[in-house]
């Protein structure tokens, strides 16, 4: 019998930078480097931008990468989710390590973050 523990895909994750939830379709911003540990999961840098495909409820995301950096995107415009097949590498994000665009520049400032992070959550499956 076979007891492997699987995570469950959520609608919804809370940001941990803000009060607003992360969904499918999302945007995201890193502000915590990362060094992947298995080949399933993204490098990160300070800046690099995420869309969210799905969500699971062990703190991961799968995303693809997005070609405009942080500091580039405008994230005052209003933003509706992006729908759109994704395109591009698919590949794990850990949730701790990004935040919506809209809260990057803020919570940078703020000094509520560094350059980098070593998660304090489990591996991507």
């Amino acid at each position: 019998m076979n007891l492997e523990l699987q995570s469950e895909q959520l609608a919804a994750f809370k940001d941990y930078y803000s009060t607003d939830e992360i969904h499918p379709g999302d945007y995201v911003s890193t502000l915590w480097a990362y060094q992947p540990r298995n080949q399933d999961e993204f490098e990160l840098e300070r800046g690099d931008m995420f869309r969210i495909i799905g969500i699971w409820d062990d703190g991961w995301a799968t995303a693809t990468r997005f070609k405009t950096r942080a500091e580039e995107f405008d994230w005052a415009l209003p933003r509706q989710k992006d729908e759109s097949p994704p395109f591009g590498e698919i590949k794990m994000v850990a949730l701790v390590c990004v935040c919506l665009p809209q809260h990057w520049r803020k919570t940078i400032e703020e000094g509520e973050a560094d350059t980098v992070v070593k998660p304090v959550i489990g591996t991507a499956l």
